[in-house]
């Protein structure tokens, strides 16, 4: 006899078998190898098709801040759960890290802020999300916040006099010369603060940190756990870019 366990099914040894739809049940003895599928930086949306009804793993981290004589913010991370019938689909954007010492350098990917325009500082490192809808970079989403699923913040761009970002979120980014983004408050949903003078660019998230004074580093993006289940953040995990990872062995 057999068991369906979450999408899978297991013989009587609790051995599961492959990956099946809940629809069909029968005994299917073949060990099982957990299915893994990694998304790095692209520059786009990348897609993931469920391969059976069952509970999947969601894992994200966003982009790592720009460098100048101080450290660009290291980007968060976030994991969580979601139940997926056969055939639904998952869309990644994954956050590119800010750009090193270069006046007025565009943010990283998926909300990093612009460098300063004078001087040398980092930009802002972009957030990873992850969404049930195509709608592009995370600002989009701002009129759909329910189709986000999760999401890893950025960390912010350093300013020059070894002033380092902030680290991404996490509940909140972290807060250097500039203030991190929150769960509610920040630069802006899905962006982080350009500067127009001398300074790092704010973090990517579900809200962007904000830059600061001259030469200082700005503050990193927050995460968001809201789409998932048993959800959890922690800040500044990620150096460079950003990544994303989707396991079905659950």
């Amino acid at each position: 006899s057999g068991v369906l366990w979450r999408g899978y099914v297991k013989d009587d040894a609790g051995n599961k078998g492959t990956c099946q739809d809940s629809s069909t049940l029968y005994i299917d003895t073949t060990p099982f190898v957990a299915s893994t599928a990694t998304f790095n930086y692209t520059g786009g949306v990348q897609t993931y098709t469920a391969p059976c009804s069952a509970r999947y793993k969601l894992e994200v981290w966003g982009a790592q801040g720009g460098k100048d004589s101080g450290t660009g913010g290291k980007g968060g991370y976030a994991v969580g759960y979601v139940d997926l019938n056969t055939g639904d689909k998952l869309y990644i954007v994954v956050g590119k890290k800010g750009t090193d010492s270069t006046a007025g350098a565009g943010g990283g990917y998926n909300g990093g802020g612009n460098a300063g325009t004078s001087g040398s500082s980092g930009a802002g490192g972009g957030a990873t999300h992850i969404a049930t809808t195509n709608r592009g970079v995370l600002k989009n989403y701002n009129s759909y916040r329910s189709e986000v699923l999760i999401v890893a913040g950025g960390g912010g761009g350093a300013g020059t006099s070894s002033s380092n970002g902030g680290a991404g979120g996490g509940t909140s980014g972290a807060n250097a010369s500039g203030t991190g983004g929150t769960q509610t408050t920040g630069y802006a949903f899905g962006q982080g603060q350009g500067k127009s003078g001398d300074g790092g660019g704010g973090g990517g998230g579900w809200f962007g940190g904000k830059a600061s004074g001259s030469d200082r580093g700005a503050g990193g993006g927050s995460g968001y756990i809201g789409g998932v289940i048993s959800g959890s953040m922690s800040n500044g995990q990620r150096s460079g870019n950003g990544y994303a990872k989707i396991t079905n062995d659950y």
